[in-house]
């Protein structure tokens, strides 16, 4: 039976990934250079989003039918996020926020799309397995801590979050990575791979264009 817990907290963790998204756009085209009431603004329109009515049911609903349990490094990315763009605060260098996507879409991809493989192994039976998932948590945030990455937190706070049984599900998996998370972190990731591309042919174009008329003179 799903305790009532789980709802709120999806709910929630909806809310923070939409108010997220929202002053990312808002940053990103210089919406009221994120002034104050422009991040009020934004917290009163993820409200309102998270009840719009599809089918009959609210949006939240529909993400709770779909993913009720939100990945506690999902939770850390976003909080993370959110504390930066509110408070100005910087939680996470640019190399915890790799590891943080990187893992995410590496861990989906081998969670969610392995049975597509002929005769693979059922990867997620294994996080029904307490010992498996207890050490492979643990083994994930030592090795972050051991690289300085403070991505391992996430880690961390996914293995005691498991100890507690803080989610409705019991596989130790469902505490690592979500579908959301999946998702976000391969668009992420995408994102940022054609941002690098376009800037690696920029480069190239301005490297073989011809010298602009007039630019080379007789004195020279």
């Amino acid at each position: 039976m799903t305790r009532s817990i789980d709802p709120v907290l999806c709910g929630l963790a909806s809310g923070a990934v939409l108010w997220l998204g929202l002053l990312w756009a808002g940053a990103r085209y210089r919406i009221g250079q994120q002034r104050q009431w422009v991040k009020v603004g934004f917290a009163i329109a993820t409200v309102l989003l998270l009840f719009v009515p599809i089918g009959g049911m609210p949006l939240w609903n529909w993400i709770f039918s779909f993913c009720p349990n939100p990945s506690l490094p999902m939770l850390g990315l976003v909080c993370a996020g959110l504390w930066q763009h509110l408070c100005g605060v910087r939680v996470l260098q640019p190399a915890d926020w790799r590891a943080g996507w990187g893992f995410g879409a590496v861990a989906g991809t081998l969670l969610y799309l392995h049975p597509l493989v002929p005769g693979a192994a059922d990867l997620y039976y294994l996080g029904w397995q307490h010992s498996v998932a207890v050490w492979s948590m643990a083994g994930l945030a030592l090795a972050a801590f051991a690289f300085g990455n403070r991505a391992g937190g996430f880690f961390l706070a996914a293995l005691i979050a498991y100890e507690l049984r803080a989610l409705e599900s019991p596989n130790g998996w469902d505490y690592l990575v979500d579908p959301f998370y999946w998702l976000v972190s391969l668009g992420v990731l995408g994102a940022q791979a054609v941002g690098a591309l376009r800037r690696a042919w920029d480069r190239r174009v301005q490297s073989r264009a011809p010298f602009p008329a007039g630019g080379v003179t007789a004195a020279d």
